[in-house]
């Protein structure tokens, strides 16, 4: 059986943006194959249609020297959404106005309130970094986002610089990490035939999305892996 402690780290943050780091959250998972420590983070590819298609947005990563998604892990009495809201801002100074993830309806009466669901929930190995001195793991939830048009505090410099990649540019440029382009390229292909209203309209996105992925789910493997736009 696999237990696991959630603790609050006071390491710095993970990317040298987040000041003391107090309050990120760790697990330390005890399981089969032996003890790791696992760190929830949240990271958000941002959407936009521009004149020629739609586009991903991604930062500029001076430490691994790659584009990657705006991301970073949790603070204090942060939920995983709230953290993927922030760290945009804080990387970006954009406003991160996040598209739902597919997620079961509840039922009628429940008393809880829904958070949008992380479209993606994954675990990878991360190297010794601000945040752990040691190797680790980051327990990831990936979000999806559209942005708001203007800083939500003015004076505020970004940590990071964001570019926005369309079908082609992920393609061919080296300097997009492999992992975010793969989901990337299947994000574009799933906004092909995406409504004009989407463009502005989180919820009505995710519906789309959540359809092209359950379409491209079912089709034959080797068309999973180079997904195109047949809208």
């Amino acid at each position: 059986m696999a237990h696991a402690k959630v603790t609050e780290s006071t390491r710095p943050g993970a990317h040298g943006h987040l000041g003391s780091g107090v309050g990120a959250l760790t697990v330390d998972w005890t399981g089969t194959s032996g003890s790791a420590t696992r760190e929830v983070t949240a990271s958000t590819m941002l959407l936009r249609r521009a004149e020629d298609g739609w586009q991903v947005g991604l930062v500029w990563h001076e430490r691994l020297q790659c584009h990657v998604p705006a991301g970073g892990h949790l603070e204090a009495g942060e939920g995983v959404e709230g953290a993927a809201r922030r760290e945009v801002w804080e990387e970006t100074g954009l406003t991160a106005r996040l598209i739902p993830g597919p997620a079961a309806p509840l039922p009628d009466g429940f008393p809880h309130l829904p958070v949008p669901a992380a479209w993606w929930i994954t675990e990878g190995q991360a190297g010794a970094d601000g945040h752990t001195r040691t190797r680790h793991v980051h327990l990831d939830h990936i979000y999806l986002a559209l942005v708001g048009t203007a800083p939500r505090t003015l004076g505020h410099i970004p940590d990071h610089q964001l570019n926005w990649f369309s079908r082609t540019r992920l393609e061919t440029d080296p300097s997009v990490s492999p992992d975010s382009r793969l989901l990337a390229l299947h994000v574009l292909a799933w906004l092909c035939g995406a409504p004009a209203a989407a463009e502005d309209d989180p919820g009505l996105l995710a519906v789309h999305l959540a359809e092209r992925a359950k379409q491209q789910h079912h089709q034959p493997r080797e068309d999973r892996a180079h997904p195109a736009c047949d809208a």
